[in-house]
């Protein structure tokens, strides 16, 4: 899974290109003003974009109890999980095979221009921070799609990121990248990976494994490289690629 938090909900996951599309601005102030010290009520959901992989279907996970977290702790891929949507397990297996962005809020560019080659975004509202997702789960999904002008967009039902109730999914996403790029800093004290504000983006390769983790206030379209990499079977570009696009290990032709 490109797991990024891809289109955004409620208020809302070295390479140079000749022909890239046009950059969302916007998306990249709305992020920066969604930090904590900010929160004014404003809605915001947590987002999962990308295609997924996946195996086996757990019991029921939406509200993430003892038994979800068992599930997460004993797989490497969120593809071997399920989510609600509608109050229904939906096995995250049926995207198996494809490129997948979780993330709190993610970029419609992307997934318009890559989701002829297996690039999806999936959608998880979540309501812990400033309580910027108060409404049901169907609010929620109805909002996301006509805010973004995406009917076919994977909206599921809402789930928690952190705390004791946190989701299989994103148990696993943040045990696999617990730091969120670009930094050098170690994680931060207490919860491991916790999520640090709407706009957290997780990109998740083919087998749902989470490659990298980014920062609320990046853009997508700067790690677009990347979703051109997992989509194509390779590598992501090392971290350091963000800070220093210019060094030789960045310089990949995809």
């Amino acid at each position: 899974m490109l797991a990024m938090q891809g289109s955004c909900v409620r208020h809302a996951c070295g390479v140079s290109y000749h022909s890239r599309a046009p950059r969302s601005r916007p998306l990249v102030r709305a992020a920066a003003e969604d930090q904590p010290h900010e929160a004014s009520g404003r809605r915001r959901a947590v987002l999962a974009g990308g295609a997924l992989l996946g195996g086996l279907l757990l019991p029921r996970v939406g509200g993430g109890g003892a038994a979800s977290a068992a599930g997460a702790g004993s797989t490497s891929s969120i593809y071997d999980l399920s989510a609600a949507m509608e109050e229904r397990d939906v096995a995250l297996s049926k995207y198996r095979g494809q490129v997948v962005l979780v993330v709190n809020v993610a970029s419609a560019t992307l997934y318009e221009k890559y989701r002829r080659d297996g690039f999806t975004i999936l959608a998880f509202p979540c309501n812990q921070f400033g309580g910027q997702a108060p409404g049901s789960s169907q609010e929620e999904r109805d909002f996301a799609r006509k805010k973004f002008g995406l009917d076919e967009l994977e909206v599921y039902d809402k789930i928690e990121v952190n705390g004791p109730g946190t989701h299989p999914i994103y148990r696993v996403l943040k045990r696999q990248q617990p730091i969120s790029q670009p930094s050098s800093s170690p994680p931060p004290p207490g919860e491991p990976g916790r999520i640090e504000w709407n706009y957290t983006k997780f990109l998740v390769d083919r087998d749902g494994v989470a490659r990298k983790r980014f920062k609320p206030a990046f853009d997508p379209l700067e790690f677009e490289a990347d979703v051109r990499l997992l989509l194509a079977g390779k590598d992501p570009l090392p971290s350091e690629c963000i800070m220093h696009p210019g060094r030789m290990v960045c310089k990949v032709d995809i």
